[in-house]
């Protein structure tokens, strides 16, 4: 058995297995391997040039690669012509037809040709679906960017196809319209169960539209998980800094689950990795802040050095006592607020949950 065959046994709905693609000394893909599930809805998350577009080109046969396959129901279709395979596709740019009318370029892919009265039926019925009703007869020059990413979107489901490849759809969009369109996504993929790949830098648009993320870097998988294992669990370093905020802290081994941060000794939930210099990881929420000081592992005092009103969120940066040259950013809620106040210069007592620390040994490749 090859190594690649265990991995694809399960025969999921799309799979690459030991995928790699190189353009001259530059490696853009390197021996990745994923499965995705029939209905599923998968997000490649990652920094410019990390490879997601370079995997979702292959998956779409316009381009090939040096090694490895891509398989659709257990078949490979890695040589196959983008024509042959079962998929409908969205590009940033909208790519339609400037000359062609909204109903046209829907249309476009549907045959057989002399089927008119059907195609206009099924124009009409993708219409409704992503609410622009009674736009057959316009151009898209007369239409906004979200308009027109809704009839391309329209184009791509024409044909009901298996797989929907959507290549940052919503990033040439304002941010308004980007969250709305992407709530939008969200609700007809389930609708449909269209198992969908989606190409995107943006952290929190995939975080809130897929059922997993895929975490890319430089041309490798760093994790694969549900939007909460990816946030929560970042896998490594990389990925805890990548995926939303993070405070960092040096810090040294004092035990199996003890580390020491300038003059205080925190407990963590977990037993420390290999080494003995760590980088500690602490998301921003995570960092509480208490009315009152209580004795008790992982809390000390803090100065309030700064608050920022952020909406729905106060932000506080605190310089912790012991702690020479750190700095802790922490998020409030209103209702926390509401039973004490903040204000800068304050000394404060805050607590670190153990569950909540995660190290990273140094130098472990981000």
């Amino acid at each position: 058995m090859k190594p690649d065959d265990a991995f694809l046994s399960a025969a999921p709905h799309l799979a690459v297995a030991g995928l790699s693609r190189r353009y001259g000394a530059f490696t853009a893909l390197d021996d990745v391997s994923l499965a995705i599930r029939k209905g599923e809805f998968v997000c490649l998350l990652g920094p410019s040039g990390c490879g997601k577009t370079t995997l979702l080109r292959l998956v779409a046969g316009l381009d090939t690669p040096d090694a490895g396959r891509v398989l659709a129901h257990g078949a490979d279709i890695t040589r196959l012509p983008p024509a042959r395979r079962d998929y409908g596709i969205v590009f940033q740019s909208y790519a339609l037809f400037p000359n062609l009318s909204v109903a046209d370029n829907i249309a476009y892919g549907l045959t057989p040709r002399r089927e008119r009265a059907r195609h206009r039926e099924r124009v009409r019925e993708l219409l409704d679906l992503v609410g622009l009703p009674g736009a057959e007869d316009k151009y898209p020059a007369a239409l906004s960017g979200g308009q027109q990413q809704r009839v391309a979107l329209a184009r791509a489901l024409a044909t009901s196809p298996g797989l929907l490849l959507l290549d940052e759809p919503l990033s040439a969009l304002d941010a308004r319209v980007r969250d709305k369109l992407r709530d939008e996504l969200k609700r007809l993929q389930k609708k449909l169960g269209v198992t969908t790949l989606m190409v995107t830098h943006d952290q929190a648009e995939a975080l809130a539209i897929a059922d997993r993320v895929v975490v890319m870097n430089a041309g490798r998988i760093e994790q694969v998980g549900t939007p909460s294992e990816i946030y929560r669990q970042p896998a490594s370093r990389f990925v805890a800094e990548f995926v939303g905020e993070a405070n960092w802290l040096a810090a040294r081994r004092v035990a199996d689950d003890v580390v020491e941060v300038g003059s205080h000794r925190l407990v963590l939930g977990q037993a420390l990795p290999a080494g003995d210099a760590f980088s500690l990881f602490v998301r921003p929420e995570d960092v509480l802040v208490r009315e009152r000081w209580q004795a008790a592992p992982n809390t000390l005092l803090a100065r309030v050095a700064d608050v920022a009103f952020a909406g729905a969120l106060t932000r506080l940066k605190l310089a912790p006592e012991g702690m020479p040259g750190v700095t802790l950013s922490a998020e409030l809620c209103p209702s926390m607020l509401s039973r004490q106040t903040v204000v800068p210069g304050q000394i404060v007592p805050v607590a670190l949950p153990a569950e909540r620390l995660i190290a990273y040994p140094e130098g472990a490749r981000c």
